[in-house]
């Protein structure tokens, strides 16, 4: 990253920044964090201090960090906000000030399209752009272990929206015509989540979606659960398949993750994926998904198109899409709006296009 400059990322949630943290600390830049407790609950003390020492702010999700930050900070300091696909469900970015903001970056196309939609931003404000989570392929690439071909992988599945029971159908499908097949589960469990507590509805879900498994016997013993940690490039060396049949997802790191391994990637239809991946990979629902796992598998193009999946990945290496945040967040100061754009196309956008 060019420069060294003070920055500073707030959030409640800072996981999906570290990488930058470390980046621009390498490249000789002073780091700092304003950590929030809740989506708008701050030592406002702390922020104020924070907001003082720094160049330049990236509020890490549109929520109450953002509308703070765009209200206190100081003149000829850039203020950036990452915006993921969670903050559509809330009003918080109605509140931001959004003239404030040098620069708004959405995980996704679709996601920048239905913020301007609910919030009424004007779409053509070169000051939104659309820069994907970035992964690093080089890690996750590593030989699949023997049987990976009959195993899907599912990472993440709380909350309801993941829709773990679609996955269930998938598999229930595919075991009908081969029993080798089986759906590999890694993320943390519902009981894991406070707020669960509070969703009853949600709770009887997943109770269901066990038993459903537990009666099941064509599901009973071919479905596994491990949970949350670090071990993702090991658990997906079992996988030769990742699946995901969520509602909706801004850019699901997960799955990149996954097709960076060298897994297939099996996608239902849902908002964006249509424009973030090959057709060829997107199911309008389980039984086409079914029908295109087992002619790929049986036709032994299974290998083939794991490599597919590997190859598209590297748009979302950091070393295509770090570039991009290193001139957004660390490059020479703006002299108004637009200024991180690049022949008057979004940066981030070329970059996910690329």
């Amino acid at each position: 990253m060019a420069g060294a400059r003070r920055l500073l990322i707030a959030g409640h949630s800072l996981a999906f920044s570290a990488p930058l943290a470390r980046r621009a600390r390498r490249a000789g830049a002073e780091v700092r964090e304003d950590r929030w407790s809740r989506h708008g609950v701050h030592e406002e003390g702390a922020s104020a201090d924070a907001v003082a020492w720094a160049d330049v702010v990236l509020c890490e999700w549109c929520l109450g960090n953002a509308t703070w930050f765009s209200q206190n900070k100081r003149p000829g300091q850039r203020l950036v906000v990452r915006f993921h696909r969670m903050e559509l469900e809330t009003q918080y970015p109605a509140t931001v000030d959004l003239e404030q903001v040098d620069a708004m970056v959405f995980v996704a196309r679709h996601v920048l399209e239905q913020a301007c939609e609910r919030f009424g931003w004007p779409a053509d404000d070169p000051r939104l752009q659309v820069i994907p989570n970035a992964i690093e392929p080089g890690t996750l690439a590593a030989p699949k272990l023997p049987g990976a071909e009959f195993n899907l992988a599912m990472i993440g599945y709380v909350p309801r929206l993941k829709r773990l029971d679609l996955a269930l159908d998938l598999l229930d499908l595919l075991r009908v015509r081969d029993e080798r097949y089986r759906l590999l589960v890694k993320g943390r469990a519902p009981w894991d989540y406070e707020w669960m507590a509070d969703r009853g509805e949600e709770r009887r879900y997943f109770a269901d979606l066990l038993r459903r498994i537990e009666r099941s016997p064509n599901l009973r013993r071919a479905v596994s659960f491990e949970p949350f940690g670090e071990d993702v490039p090991a658990f997906l060396r079992q996988a030769g398949w990742i699946v995901s049949t969520s509602e909706v997802e801004g850019h699901s790191l997960a799955l990149a993750e996954g097709m960076a391994s060298g897994a297939a990637p099996v996608i239902l239809q849902r908002p964006g994926a249509a424009e973030q991946y090959e057709a060829r990979w997107v199911h309008a629902d389980a039984d086409a998904a079914a029908l295109w796992t087992l002619a790929v598998r049986e036709a032994g193009k299974a290998p083939m198109e794991g490599e597919a999946a590997a190859r598209f990945t590297e748009r979302w290496s950091w070393a295509r899409v770090g570039p991009v945040w290193a001139r957004l967040l660390l490059g020479e100061p703006s002299a108004g709006p637009g200024a991180a754009t690049v022949s008057g196309t979004p940066a981030g956008a070329q970059a996910a296009r690329a």
